[in-house]
C-alpha cells in the first residue's frame, strides 16, 4: 500500500467537507430527531497527538452546536476513524488502531475514542535534484547542490511529518531563490509512504530557471539629494550574480538613514531577460531641515525640555548638521554634531562637541567635550571607534574641588538579537566599550577603562517572561584623581538599581556621591502578561559602585511594577523599596536602552 502526502491532505479536507454536508442535510430533518444536547468526549491518546485531534476532529468542532441530534452524532462517530487516520498521517502515523463508540449516560451522550497511533513512519531515502541552467556541470553548481543536500532539514531516520516535509522543500527552494535564481520553482515532489515497512522515500526536483545578474541602478524619487548619496551606500556592482540579501541590505541602509521616509529596492524577474537586470530604487525623501521641540518628565531627572535642529544637506553636500539643547533639573547641555554620508562599506564618520552642566547628589560638574568617531552597522552588530577630549571642573557641595582633562581613544561594540524590536520577548543585547588615556597625551591621569552591559530575555510559556540584566565596569588607574567623571561609575535609578535615586550609589566624598573605579550590577525580573497589552512584574535589583573592590558591597532594591505595550514601546511603572535607604520610590521608564 502506497500513499502520497498530498493524497493525505486532500483526503482530510474531503472528510471534513463530507461531515459538513451530512450536517446540512440532517438539519432538514430535525423534526424526525430529538436534540442530543451537549455530548462528552473521552479521548485516550498519547499526549503528543491529543491537541491535533482536539483542534481538528469534527466531533470536537460540532460539540456545542444547537443543531446536533443523535442521528447526526452517530454520523460523525462513523466518520471519526477515517478523520483520525488522515490527521495522524500528517504526523507520520499511518497504522493507528482506533476504537470509537458511543453510549448514553442518563441524559448525556458519551463518545469514547481509544487510539493507539502505532509506530511512526520514518524517512528511509532522500533524492534531491536540480534541473535547468543551475545544473551546468561546473564545480560551483556541484558544490551548491551538495550544500543543499547537506542542509536538507528532513534527515534520514526522522519521523515523516507533513509540516516538516513542506518546510524542507521551501528551504531547499529558498536557497536558489535568494542567490542567483529568483524564478526557481518546484518541478516535482513525491513522498512515497509504505506503512507496512514504516518507511518514506522522498523525491524532490527543483527547476532553477535562468541565472540572473545585476545591472545598473535606476533611482526614482530624488529631488533634494544627489544620486551619489545612494550609490555610496550600495555594495552591488553591475554584472554580479543576483542576491536578495544584497537588495535587502541596501534597502535597510536607505531606510535607516535620515534622508528617506520610505524606500523600495527591487529587480524585475523576467526569465526572458535575466542578464544585467536594472536595480530599481524608489525613495520618498524627508525634508532637509527640521526644528523640533519636546517636553517630558523623568523620575530620574525631573522635568525636561528639548530643542532639536537638523539639517540633512549642509552646503548641499548631504552632510548632516545637528544641534540640541537639553534642559532638566539635574543636567543641562548644548551640543552639536556633523555627520558625513555613509560609505560603500557601511561606515559613517562624525564629529561632535558639547558643553554640559550637571548637579547630581552633591557633585556639580561643568565640562566641555569634543571628538570624532567612525561607526559600522552590520545587521544586528554595531561597532565604533574614535577619539574624545574632555575638560571638566568639579565642585563638591558647592566648593571647587578639581579640574581634570583627558584625551581618550574609544572603542565600542553593540550586538542585538531580539525576536522583535518594539516588544521583544526573547533574545539578548550586549554592549562593550573601552577607553584609555595617558599623561603623554594631554591627560591628567593614565587609565584604562572597560564597561560591559547585557540584557537577556527568555519566554516562560505564552504569557510569562524572564528578564536578566547585568553590568560590570572597571577603571585601571593609580587613583580616580584627575579622571573626568564620565569615565567613572555611579549607579541607581530607573534602569539600574531601582529603589534608589538617580546615581545615588557610589563613593561618598564630603556631602556628595561621586564616581568610583568599580561597578557591579545585576537584576532579575519576572513579567506575567494579564492581557495582550498589560502585564505585571516583580523584580530584584542589586548593585553598587566603589573606589576599591573591598568596598563593592551590593545595595538591593526590590518591588513590583506594571507593563504596558504602548505605541512607542514597552512602558514600565515600578514601585521599588531600597534596602539601604529604607524608602519606597516610584520609577518610570521605556523598556531598557543603552
Amino acid at each position: 500500500m502506497k500513499l502520497t502526502a498530498a493524497t493525505v491532505l486532500c483526503y482530510t479536507c474531503g472528510l471534513s467537507l463530507l461531515a459538513m454536508a451530512h450536517m446540512v442535510f440532517a438539519s432538514d430533518n430535525r423534526a424526525e430527531n430529538q436534540p442530543a444536547g451537549r455530548y462528552d468526549i473521552e479521548l485516550q491518546v498519547p499526549a503528543g497527538q491529543r491537541k491535533l485531534l482536539e483542534d481538528h476532529l469534527d466531533l470536537y468542532r460540532w460539540r456545542d452546536s444547537e443543531r446536533m441530534n443523535e442521528t447526526q452524532l452517530r454520523r460523525l462517530l462513523g466518520l471519526a476513524p477515517q478523520q483520525i487516520r488522515a490527521l495522524l498521517a500528517t504526523e507520520g502515523y499511518y497504522s493507528p488502531q482506533i476504537d470509537a463508540k458511543m453510549e448514553r449516560s442518563d441524559s448525556t451522550m458519551l463518545v469514547s475514542l481509544i487510539i493507539n497511533p502505532g509506530i511512526p513512519v520514518r524517512v528511509s531515502a532522500i533524492d534531491l535534484q536540480v534541473a535547468g541552467p543551475f545544473n551546468d556541470g561546473s564545480a560551483n553548481s556541484r558544490a551548491r547542490l551538495e550544500k543543499m543536500r547537506a542542509e536538507w532539514r528532513l534527515r534520514s531516520g526522522a519521523i515523516f511529518r507533513h509540516s516538516d516535509w513542506e518546510s524542507a522543500k521551501r528551504n531547499a527552494l529558498k536557497m536558489l531563490l535568494l542567490d542567483g535564481y529568483p524564478t526557481a520553482t518546484i518541478g516535482d515532489s513525491r513522498a512515497t509512504i509504505n506503512p507496512e515497512t514504516g518507511s518514506a522515500e522522498l523525491q524532490l526536483s527543483l527547476n532553477s530557471g535562468p541565472l540572473f545578474t545585476f545591472g545598473k541602478m535606476e533611482i526614482l524619487g530624488l529631488q533634494r539629494y544627489p544620486a551619489s548619496l545612494i550609490e555610496r551606500m550600495t555594495s552591488i556592482t553591475p554584472g554580479e550574480t543576483y542576491s536578495q540579501n544584497k537588495l535587502l541590505e541596501l534597502q535597510a541602509r536607505l531606510q535607516d538613514s535620515p534622508y528617506f521616509s520610505r524606500t523600495t529596492v527591487s529587480v524585475a524577474t523576467d526569465p526572458m531577460h535575466p542578464s544585467n537586470v536594472p536595480v530599481r530604487v524608489e525613495v520618498i525623501e524627508n525634508p532637509s531641515r527640521k526644528l523640533g521641540f519636546g517636553i517630558g518628565i523623568s523620575t530620574d531627572t525631573g522635568e525636561r525640555l528639548l530643542v532639536d535642529y537638523r539639517d540633512l544637506s549642509l552646503l548641499d553636500r548631504t552632510w548632516q548638521l545637528g544641534g540640541a539643547l537639553k534642559l532638566d533639573l539635574k543636567r543641562q547641555s548644548l551640543g552639536g554634531d556633523l555627520q558625513f554620508p555613509p560609505s560603500e562599506n557601511g561606515s559613517r564618520d562624525s564629529i561632535n562637541s558639547m558643553i554640559e552642566h550637571t548637579d547630581i547628589e552633591g557633585e556639580e560638574t561643568r565640562k566641555f567635550v569634543m571628538g570624532g568617531k567612525r561607526a559600522f552597522v552590520s545587521k544586528n552588530t554595531e561597532t565604533a571607534y574614535g577619539l574624545r577630549y574632555f575638560i571638566e571642573k568639579q565642585y563638591i557641595a558647592g566648593v571647587p574641588s578639581a579640574r581634570s582633562s583627558a584625551l581618550s581613544p574609544t572603542y565600542s561594540l553593540t550586538q542585538r538579537n531580539f525576536d522583535q524590536l518594539l516588544y521583544p520577548t526573547s533574545g539578548y543585547l550586549m554592549h562593550f566599550e573601552t577607553d584609555a588615556a595617558t599623561h603623554a597625551m594631554l591627560s591628567d591621569q593614565t587609565f584604562l577603562r572597560g564597561d560591559f552591559r547585557a540584557v537577556y530575555l527568555h519566554p516562560l510559556g505564552a504569557n510569562d517572561q524572564l528578564s536578566l540584566r547585568s553590568e560590570m565596569g572597571v577603571v585601571i588607574a593609580n587613583s580616580r584623581s584627575g579622571i573626568p567623571s564620565d569615565f567613572l561609575f555611579r549607579t541607581g535609578g530607573d534602569q539600574t538599581v531601582r529603589g534608589y535615586a538617580y546615581q545615588s550609589l557610589g563613593v561618598h566624598e564630603a556631602n556628595a556621591i561621586v564616581g568610583g573605579r568599580y561597578l557591579a550590577l545585576a537584576s532579575i525580573e519576572y513579567v506575567h502578561w494579564l492581557t495582550s497589552r498589560w502585564g505585571a512584574a516583580i523584580f530584584i535589583d542589586g548593585g553598587n559602585a566603589a573606589d576599591d573592590l573591598s568596598n563593592l558591597a551590593p545595595a538591593y532594591g526590590y518591588g513590583v511594577g506594571a507593563r504596558w505595550k504602548s505605541p512607542i514601546g514597552l512602558l514600565n511603572l515600578d514601585l521599588a523599596y531600597g534596602e539601604e535607604v529604607r524608602q519606597m520610590r516610584l520609577h518610570f521608564s521605556v523598556w531598557f536602552n543603552f
